[in-house]
């Protein structure tokens, strides 16, 4: 009983939708994980990609080792709570990393070697012709050489110097370079980080190295719409993920080399995600019945601040302002080299 109410108390952050600016914390909203499960019990889409990996169980820079992938879930639409929004639902899209099987044990990853430091970067478009070079199967071959040059030399010039806290090069916010933008479009990003410290946390350690669904994994939502409404699936499926890995060293590193990086892109695989036939799921959240739209409560804001101020759930909270998305660069999205957003 005491477990159940524990796991009934658990709360996960996501972003409610995608915009230019999508990782401030404005846009974040803390929802019960058990809907969240809840409403990727039956993904509506589940899509993997292989990513070039390395085994940081070795001391950097380590050998190659197959196994790393990336995953994109877009789940059944999620009720939202009424405290928030009134008659309202989200269609999360959620990014996963599984490891090799040679590397976890009992659904932890083995010990990182501390000579390591981990960054992931995500960039998401909006172009049909991004998704439709992905669904094709060309992965991010649709990524000019100049692009992928471009991008590898951004996420790795400044390793180690772009902030303190961070061995990370580029920073939340930070735009991808403008040769890729032909391609791709305009995107900035979000950072995860991770690294010997992080993977050693039981809690937060899946995030980053399970395909299942994690309290703390990262999730995108499609805004606030009436239950049942396709347009919101539309829009999850609409949006292509490139994930740049970068396999670098930490301050303790004894072997210092430029890091790899490794890309990996996602989308739906279909032109659009069809809603499913069943009705809304129901969860503990579950909004109203009538016909009326979504009504975004005045406090809205003012209660999610309230939500994120006191998260007294995450483990590190103490060590950071506000939630982050499962890595310790939350912090860090809000800083610019220049104090402004490039």
């Amino acid at each position: 009983m005491v477990l159940a109410t524990i796991a009934a108390a658990l709360n996960s952050p996501v972003y409610i939708d995608y915009n230019e600016l999508f990782i401030n914390s404005s846009n974040i909203l803390v929802v019960p994980y058990e809907n969240v499960t809840a409403a990727f019990k039956t993904p509506v889409s589940i899509y993997s990609t292989a990513v070039d990996g390395f085994d940081w169980t070795q001391p950097y820079p380590g050998s190659r080792k197959d196994g790393h992938t990336a995953y994109l879930e877009i789940s059944q639409e999620m009720p939202l709570s009424e405290s928030i929004v009134q008659n309202s639902t989200t269609v999360l899209s959620s990014l996963t990393f599984g490891i090799p099987d040679s590397m976890s044990s009992g659904g932890q990853p083995l010990a990182m070697d501390p000579s390591w430091y981990i960054c992931r970067h995500v960039f998401i478009s909006t172009k049909p012709e991004a998704k439709l070079a992905v669904d094709s199967g060309s992965k991010c071959e649709f990524l000019s050489r100049t692009c992928q040059d471009d991008l590898r030399t951004s996420l790795t010039q400044d390793w180690g110097k772009a902030a303190n806290g961070t061995m990370c090069s580029a920073l939340g916010f930070d735009p991808i370079p403008p040769s890729c933008q032909d391609s791709f479009g305009f995107a900035r990003q979000d950072v995860m980080d991770f690294d010997a410290a992080f993977l050693a946390n039981t809690t937060l350690a899946p995030a980053q190295t399970s395909k299942e669904q994690q309290q703390y994994s990262w999730r995108l939502g499609t805004g606030y719409h009436h239950p049942g409404d396709a347009r919101a699936y539309d829009l999850a499926a609409n949006r292509t993920y490139l994930v740049a890995t970068v396999w670098g060293y930490s301050e303790s590193a004894k072997t210092i080399q430029v890091p790899e990086v490794s890309f990996g892109c996602l989308s739906s695989g279909a032109s659009d995600v069809p809603p499913p036939s069943s009705t809304t799921t129901a969860t503990t959240a579950s909004t109203s019945s009538s016909a009326a739209g979504p009504t975004l409560r005045p406090a809205w804001i003012a209660t999610t601040g309230a939500m994120l101020a006191s998260a007294t759930e995450l483990p590190y909270s103490a060590a950071l302002t506000t939630i982050e998305m499962g890595s310790r660069l939350f912090r860090l999205r809000t800083s610019r080299r220049d104090g402004s957003i490039p």
